[in-house]
């Protein structure tokens, strides 16, 4: 069994070294486009997309030889806006933000490689890199053990759940996860 583990580590290792990654532009645009529609149960707006281009994002794609397997999409907002607890009273804290993670995914085929783990671990140095990002937040759907699992083995806890947070998929509800980073 041990033999067993070690080489699928291995296989794990080499083809997580051969991923590359690209900041989304205008110019691969369409790729995260194609790659959204295919990984998430919602339809992303115009406006989302033109959004990932504004200074202080983060979304990159992951490409396995000439294939695009896997993205990731965060935008910097004021702290507490996941949870619903920005109240601008003037306090020192209203200078602080979250990076909120609007979706990390990868195709099937991909998953278990170490793809999204190095998605995730490249947002969090980036978010790491903003002295007045105090923590990395996100939403998952209460029925989606595997991302709880994965953010959970990745240092992110439940904060709370929240009802109805999905408006047109079922369960609608979902976990407030964070990552703090200070």
């Amino acid at each position: 069994m041990e033999a067993q583990t070690g080489v699928a580590a291995a296989a794990t290792a080499a083809v997580a070294s051969q991923v590359q990654f690209q900041t989304v532009d205008a110019s691969n645009m369409p790729r995260l486009r194609s790659l959204n529609t295919v990984l998430f149960p919602v339809h992303y707006s115009s406006s989302f997309y033109r959004g990932l281009l504004l200074p202080g994002q983060f979304a990159q794609l992951a490409t396995f030889g000439n294939a695009y397997v896997g993205t990731i999409a965060c935008r910097k907002q004021p702290l507490g806006f996941a949870a619903g607890l920005v109240t601008g009273t003037g306090d020192s804290s209203d200078n602080m933000f979250e990076m909120y993670m609007m979706t990390l995914g990868v195709l099937a085929p991909y998953r278990r490689l170490g793809v999204g783990r190095q998605l995730l671990l490249h947002a969090i140095e980036f978010a790491k890199r903003d002295p007045l990002v105090a923590k990395i937040v996100l939403h998952v759907q209460i029925d989606n053990d595997d991302a709880l699992r994965f953010y959970h083995k990745h240092g992110f806890t439940t904060v709370r759940m929240v009802e109805r947070y999905y408006k047109v998929i079922n369960p609608p509800h979902a976990y407030l996860l964070e990552y703090r980073l200070i």
